[in-house]
């Protein structure tokens, strides 16, 4: 009776999260489905635990659930809120595998992963990462889903078990390969770089654009502004935050773009001075077809990474992020050169 009570209560933090996953479910079309893999998560849960009977205590299960915890409870600190709702799942787990032994909690870990694709933002990054479309990832993580269910099956048909050292081994290289491949953006600091945005710049008109009643709201705790810049057959399209206390207002660029069922061609870090990068983005949404540059500043350093951002980020800070933007007929090549153009006519020298 006392290891079904310590199950019960490890569904606590993940129950703390329910705000979060309104918020995400309700307001992100990304996001929007995900609610999905929590009921099959439950499903392969109850599936996974037929016929299983608790082993003996593994208290070396102590040694995940410590740091699971921290990160389910301590969003405060490293506020991000997907790390939270990933600790919250690998907390269950983890007192599975403590209550149970670690042949009965690897019976479970199929259903922990399917709840781990619930987390918010997991369609992004799979998107991300493997350069696909929104219904790409949407695919990608249902497929990993059944593939869960069969693992189960296979579990229970042939008795499979993966001893936990080669689990953790092989997960932490996982881990490890996906930093690296985000490692010089993660620690990259370029010159600072924060803009004013004037009427005229060189041969661009610019004019001042009130945002619309969503923005402003997206941006609570921030400050927004919007430009429009015309000259040389091109409209220019800028967007400048001064970022207030609530870091969940910011998302990469490419997530909203996404959200918002565009299509993206390409994502790239652009290096344009050995001490300045931005995100460049290409976007397509019907016959609108965009280039988009992205980056984010202080007054002491500058970054073209969301991730370099967050790295940075301090409630107490002063940070902007800025997107300007520009049509793309025909060759992108020319539209990178207005946007190199017009950063020029901003301030920053010598691109």
């Amino acid at each position: 009776m006392t290891k079904i009570i310590l199950l019960v209560l490890s569904v606590i933090p993940l129950c703390f999260q329910i705000p979060y996953f309104y918020q995400a479910w309700s307001g992100s079309r990304l996001d929007h489905w995900d609610w999905i893999y929590y009921l099959l998560g439950a499903a392969a849960a109850v599936w996974a635990a037929r016929g299983e009977k608790f082993g003996k205590w593994d208290w070396t299960a102590l040694f995940l659930m410590v740091p699971m915890l921290g990160a389910a409870f301590l969003e405060p600190v490293h506020r991000i809120n997907a790390l939270s709702v990933a600790g919250s799942v690998m907390v269950i787990f983890s007192v599975a595998w403590g209550v149970g032994s670690w042949s009965f909690a690897y019976r479970f870990l199929p259903a922990a992963l399917i709840l781990l694709l619930g987390t918010p933002s997991s369609s992004y990054h799979v998107s991300l990462l493997l350069n696909c479309p929104v219904w790409g990832a949407w695919g990608i993580k249902f497929c990993l889903s059944m593939i869960c269910f069969i693992w189960i099956w296979c579990n229970k048909r042939f008795s499979w078990q993966v001893q936990k050292g080669t689990l953790f081994f092989a997960a932490a290289a996982l881990a490890t390969c996906l930093l690296l491949l985000h490692t010089k953006e993660l620690y990259f600091n370029g010159e600072a770089f924060a803009p004013e945005f004037p009427r005229r710049a060189g041969m661009f008109f610019g004019r001042s654009i009130e945002p619309d009643e969503n923005t402003r709201r997206f941006f609570a705790t921030s400050t927004v502004r919007q430009y429009r810049y015309t000259g040389a057959g091109v409209e220019i399209s800028v967007l400048s935050v001064r970022c207030g206390k609530d870091v969940h207002e910011i998302h990469p660029a490419s997530h909203c773009l996404r959200t918002s069922l565009w299509t993206v061609h390409s994502e790239q870090i652009l290096y344009l001075q050995d001490n300045f990068a931005v995100t460049e983005i290409d976007a397509q949404k019907g016959s609108s077809r965009y280039l988009v540059w992205v980056w984010f500043s202080s007054k002491e350093f500058s970054t073209p990474s969301f991730l370099g951002f967050r790295r940075q980020f301090r409630v107490d800070g002063d940070y902007f992020t800025y997107q300007i933007s520009v049509p793309v007929n025909g060759d992108p090549e020319k539209s990178r050169m207005i946007l190199q153009e017009f950063i020029t006519l901003l301030g920053k020298k010598s691109l």
